[in-house]
């Protein structure tokens, strides 16, 4: 055993940006088995190999150990319910997604970026999982956007960059829901706290104009992705608001890093930040973090 704290280890391999795969396999007697993995990768081109890791801890491990063939689902943008249900459900999960057989009767997700349909080539303990290489026997793929994971919450390419073209023309204003040590960096202003903000720069993305406001308030931070996109029934305005990530608390006139846990009790100065602060709370404990692309009071979360 390592000295490591296995949760700042499991934080640390998560700061790498994977794509989002379900991978399913059938038994000798028939059963259907899947689960969720960012841990997938090419191997080789000749022969065509891949490789995907299941943990011994999943209750399908022995079925995945034994298997002849497998395959490998890669999920796209909308396609988090499926990468949830894999990821979590106890119930029957091939009954709550679309799915279609391969020519060896292994299930593949329907709607998926690519599917690839392996034969077992080779199979390797290591440590607490079991590394199965597989050689691609058939794959299909198509061009949509694949689903994406890091830091503990999903992100999507396609959704980034159309919330980055709405922001980058319309844009007036971009802020940050700015997580540090369990806390959110509010702004205080005369009619309650809100979030970080600036007006958008000439001739600079929404992206960039962020980084430079958290720079002139001498905040290290990370960026991620778009959180809320929207349009602001006064002035016909877009806003556009990042989720971003520090590890150091900094005092700053204006400012207060209030906990997470405590924010339903704060008095924000406007309804949309109230109404973006508590999807915040409500997606952070899930885990799961979406897009919003809509108005103030309405709009689709993706």
């Amino acid at each position: 055993m390592s000295d490591f704290d296995a949760r700042e280890l499991r934080n640390a391999f998560g700061s790498f940006m994977t794509g989002v795969t379900i991978v399913t396999a059938v038994s000798k007697t028939g059963e259907k088995v899947g689960f969720t993995a960012n841990s997938f990768t090419s191997v080789s081109m000749d022969p065509p190999l891949l490789l995907v890791c299941p943990a011994k801890r999943l209750s399908s491990y022995d079925i995945f150990e034994s298997c002849d063939h497998f395959a490998v689902s890669v999920l796209a943008e909308d396609q988090q319910h499926a990468s949830n249900t894999f990821a979590g459900s106890k119930d029957d999960r091939f009954a709550q997604v679309e799915w279609s057989a391969d020519t060896f009767g292994t299930p593949l997700i329907t709607g998926a970026v690519a599917h690839f349909s392996c034969s077992s080539f080779q199979k390797i303990e290591a440590g607490d999982h079991l590394m199965l290489m597989g050689k691609v026997e058939q794959f299909s793929s198509n061009e949509k956007f694949g689903l994406g994971y890091a830091k503990g919450g999903y992100f999507s390419l396609g959704m980034e960059h159309k919330a980055e073209e709405i922001s980058h023309e319309q844009c007036a204003q971009v802020g940050a829901l700015l997580e540090c040590n369990g806390k959110l960096l509010l702004a205080k202003t005369d009619k309650g706290y809100s979030l970080p903000q600036s007006k958008m720069q000439a001739d600079v993305s929404s992206l960039q104009t962020l980084k430079n406001m958290l720079i002139s308030l001498g905040v290290a931070a990370e960026v991620g992705q778009v959180f809320s996109v929207y349009e602001k029934s006064i002035t016909g305005n877009f806003v556009a608001f990042y989720r971003a990530e520090s590890m150091e608390e900094k005092e700053m006139d204006g400012y207060e890093y209030v906990a997470i846990d405590a924010l339903a009790e704060v008095n924000f100065a406007s309804s949309d930040i109230t109404s973006m602060v508590t999807r915040f709370v409500h997606e952070k404990n899930n885990g799961v973090f979406r897009l919003y692309v809509g108005n103030e009071l309405e709009g689709d979360i993706r």
